[in-house]
């Protein structure tokens, strides 16, 4: 049976060899269907697809088209998480680096510059401004402008395609720069605090206009920042206090979530209530990430110096279950141990020495903040970690936040 299916094999392929010389190269491959073609691009280089769109003009139509925006939003997905690095003192350029696409264990740094086109408006502006980056969703970034905070700057460093965006919403704040898979586009939401109570705009890029949320509850609560996860078709932020309650600990109402497809906000408490969580201070030590597909938990305690990790393993249910009890101060496992040691010891306890910013791949990523601030990768099923290097030396103050390639237009 095996020769036979050996036979029928080597038959086929040499039929198949046999067509393909007796026809022209070019018209085999107009032969082929649409998505066949798509998923052939799709995995050149990112500057090579992009000159795919002049070729002709069915490329252009293929590249344009909803079959190439699945692929490219799938691949987008599935591509390898990577850490953007952003130089906070850069002066007069952008400062982005990117972290963890290059793993071959003989290149000594593992950093890629990122460029962005001089003829950007955000070039323009860094000249004369600071620019701060506050989210980061699906390769797409989204800057702030200090000096005028009304602007900001939503850029795709792969397409070099930037978007310019304008409001008098103010006093308020960006919560979030998300995708919504369901209008296949990106949005940025926008919380207008006014007094007690807050009001949410969510921006259409291809409408180039705020739109006001008019939810069927009404909510007052302030986010954390940081970028809001994505699990189960919406964003997740730990709840910083509520404006109405602002004495009271929110952790009934710990975990903010906001439904991308209806545009509903709701709320569910977070796990590991403890003595400790009396305060709002004690949700700036909480964050939200994604592990497995699934919401996961990081309460950073002290004076312990632990750190708790939760995993939301039914997410209608809400039940919640601890995975990971991670021991910052073990000498064993951390080499940071000893310097963390040594600052409780000279400057006594204090909350903001060590933070952590978001598990990632498997990866808990944890920042050590003393006059350098150094990063550390910590791998919770092996319980390794490695220290980070940074592209520069004098690289002091920076923001991290997670990064992957796409091709996905902005507007």
């Amino acid at each position: 049976m095996t020769l036979e299916c050996f036979k029928w094999t080597t038959e086929l392929l040499g039929s198949l060899l046999q067509t393909i010389c007796k026809v022209d190269v070019d018209s085999t491959f107009e032969r082929l269907p649409d998505c066949l073609v798509i998923d052939i691009l799709s995995r050149l280089p990112p500057h090579s697809f992009l000159r795919c769109r002049w070729v002709c003009r069915h490329w252009r139509a293929l590249v344009s088209s909803h079959d190439c925006f699945t692929t490219l939003h799938d691949l987008c997905r599935a591509s390898t998480s990577m850490l953007l690095i952003r130089d906070n003192f850069a002066k007069h350029r952008p400062g982005l680096y990117v972290f963890g696409e290059n793993k071959k264990w003989w290149k000594k740094a593992a950093f890629e510059k990122l460029h962005l086109r001089p003829e950007l408006m955000i070039n323009k502006h860094w000249k004369d401004n600071v620019v701060n980056l506050l989210y980061c969703c699906q390769g797409v970034l989204l800057f702030a402008s200090i000096s005028w905070q009304n602007i900001y700057y939503v850029v795709n460093p792969v397409t070099q395609e930037e978007v310019t965006i304008r409001h008098t919403l103010y006093p308020g704040y960006v919560s979030a720069l998300y995708f919504c898979p369901y209008a296949r586009q990106f949005r940025v939401l926008y919380t207008q605090v006014r007094g007690s109570s807050c009001q949410y705009f969510v921006y259409i890029f291809k409408m180039r206009s705020w739109r006001k949320i008019r939810s069927s509850t009404s909510f007052n609560f302030l986010s954390s920042g940081g970028n809001p996860p994505v699990v189960n078709g919406a964003l997740h932020w730990i709840v910083y206090h509520d404006l109405e309650r602002k004495t009271i600990t929110p952790c009934e109402n710990g975990i903010m979530v906001f439904r991308m497809d209806k545009e509903e906000f709701s709320a569910m408490p977070h796990p590991g209530s403890s003595p400790l969580c009396k305060s709002k201070e004690a949700h700036q030590t909480m964050t939200l990430s994604v592990k497995n597909d699934r919401l996961s938990f990081c309460n950073l305690l002290f004076p312990k110096y632990t750190v708790d990790i939760w995993i939301l393993e039914d997410y209608e249910a809400q039940t919640w279950m601890k995975r990971y009890k991670v021991d910052l101060l073990n000498e064993r496992i951390f080499p940071l141990s000893s310097r963390l040691r040594e600052i409780l010891g000279v400057r006594g306890y204090t909350k903001r020495w060590i933070k952590v910013l978001y598990v990632q791949e498997g990866e808990l990523l944890l920042q050590l903040q003393q006059i350098e601030e150094e990063l550390f990768l910590y791998n919770l099923d092996h319980r390794t970690v490695k220290k980070i290097e940074m592209p520069r030396k004098e690289m002091t103050l920076y923001t991290c936040k997670p990064y992957m390639k796409s091709f996905l237009a902005i507007a």
